[in-house]
């Protein structure tokens, strides 16, 4: 294994025409003396970093911005892909970049609308990004994965360039401890829409004072009143028979990030309770019973506090919060109120095919010689990749957040935080006795291997059987 993990990672060094076409071109730009080059391993991650940008100057400006920025120090270990696109009713889809190792794999794409005007920040996709053997063809209704294939249908919105008019979008492949990695790939969209949108917004109450605000009769519809009290009839005992709402716009203030809600008015109404009044865009409206707004004290618990109801009423929805009062106002200008949930709004829905076939490459691990235990748990089998750490053993938990250290040979170190993983009762599956657990973390940024010589977790030092660099390697051949 040591062997081949050796010979793939030499694979990685570019042509020495490549290298001689990359030293002369950055002479000439920067005037950088010869003597200064770069060993072997560096100028690979170099000139990934180099096909990194010109690739993404193929973008929309913007779009390579916010990219690059997505990256961060990522960028030089992320695969450029070109020429993969597609183009149904004015609408281009198309793949940028892929970072992937043997545990996850994660491909940016972009959409940008090249004859009108029908996208915006709460543009979503349908459709799966997939890798296997067999996949599907690009007109199925759901493409299915291949035997031993994996795949996503979860597209998340990176950005939105109004000018532009262009979307960024990064897909994820989990492959955790079941599948391989699979070079070839395929994008299916079916649909798009921004008609469904999906706030994550907060605001601080810190400017609430004591004054009572004005309000009026709440004549609307109730949406959702929870039963987080033990006691319902209690919960209920306290909702006023005639519900109030906060008269509009008497304190306005913007939820970042949207423009579909805002903070109408925010105090205390003729009722005695808190209220918080949202500000709705024509034709938005919460889901029922899915749309939730809380009460956080900030501090190091970051606890929740109160409960609520729900009520719609003209251009707003008024959010009552029964158990504060005016004489609990030093602890309402503690906490933060925060809006989360799906709603509706108007905009475009459409459904086409656009589908791409493409190619994904991958960094790949190298299994460490070591077994062993840990804090009382047996270790069977643990992975390195420039991006990820990941470990087979028996534990029965508490590894799930635990950070992990790489340490480097002049003695820095880089840290890992637990990324998804696992915990198997075997005996409750009737599939032998004791637990079987997969656990990984993933860099905060990239490694080489070949500089770590062992890895920290619970004060174990694991040793890595470094291998020589590229450059160690140069000056043994000279």
């Amino acid at each position: 294994m040591r062997n081949k993990y050796k010979s793939e990672m030499e694979t990685l060094t570019p042509r020495r025409e490549a290298l001689e076409q990359l030293y002369t071109s950055i002479e000439e730009e920067t005037g950088m003396n010869r003597s200064k080059r770069f060993s072997g391993r560096a100028a690979a991650i170099l000139v990934c970093a180099v096909l990194m940008v010109t690739a993404a100057a193929a973008a929309v400006p913007t779009v390579r911005e916010a990219l690059l920025g997505q990256l961060g120090v990522f960028a030089p270990y992320a695969q450029t892909i070109e020429g993969v696109s597609c183009t149904d009713q004015g609408l281009e889809v198309r793949v940028l970049s892929a970072l992937s190792d043997n545990l996850n794999a994660r491909v940016y794409l972009s959409v940008q609308d090249r004859e009108a005007d029908r996208l915006d920040q709460c543009l979503t996709l349908k459709g799966r990004l997939t890798t296997g053997a067999e996949l599907a063809q690009p007109d199925d209704e759901a493409p299915s994965l291949s035997v031993g294939g994996v795949g996503t249908s979860q597209f998340r919105l990176l950005s939105y360039d109004a000018d532009t008019k262009t979307a960024l979008f990064s897909a994820r492949i989990y492959y955790g401890d079941s599948a391989q990695p699979i070079p070839n790939a395929r994008l299916s969209i079916l649909g798009m829409t921004t008609q469904e949108g999906q706030l994550y917004g907060s605001v601080s109450c810190s400017t609430v004072t004591a004054q009572t605000l004005e309000s009026l009769p709440a004549e609307g519809r109730v949406i959702f009143r929870p039963s987080d009290l033990n006691n319902r009839a209690e919960m209920d005992a306290l909702i006023p028979s005639r519900p109030v709402a906060l008269v509009p716009e008497q304190t306005p203030m913007p939820i970042a990030g949207t423009g579909d809600m805002w903070i109408s008015s925010m105090g205390f109404a003729g009722d005695g309770f808190f209220h918080i009044r949202l500000g709705l865009a024509e034709g938005v409206e919460p889901e029922e019973r899915g749309f939730f707004s809380d009460l956080f004290l900030l501090g190091a618990t970051d606890e929740r506090l109160y409960t609520y109801q729900e009520i719609l009423v003209d251009g707003g929805m008024d959010i009552l919060f029964p158990l504060i009062h005016p004489e609990d106002l030093d602890l309402v200008k503690r906490c933060e109120a925060r809006f989360y949930g799906p709603y509706d709004r108007p905009g475009m829905r459409l459904e086409g095919s656009w589908a791409v076939d493409f190619q994904m490459d991958y960094h790949p691990f190298q299994v460490l010689d070591w077994t062993g235990e840990l804090a009382g748990w047996q270790v069977r089998q643990l992975t390195l990749s420039p991006l990820s750490v990941t470990m087979h053993s028996n534990a029965s938990g508490g590894l799930d957040n635990v950070t992990l250290y790489a340490v480097k040979a002049d003695g820095s170190t880089v840290a890992a935080q637990p990324g998804t993983g696992r915990y198997t009762n075997l005996e409750a599956l009737r599939q032998g006795a004791g637990w079987d657990a997969f656990n990984t973390w993933e860099f905060q940024e990239p490694v080489d291997p070949a500089e770590i010589t062992s890895l920290t977790v619970l004060g174990k030092t694991i040793p890595v059987n470094r291998q020589p660099s590229f450059a160690e390697k140069e000056d043994t051949t000279a």
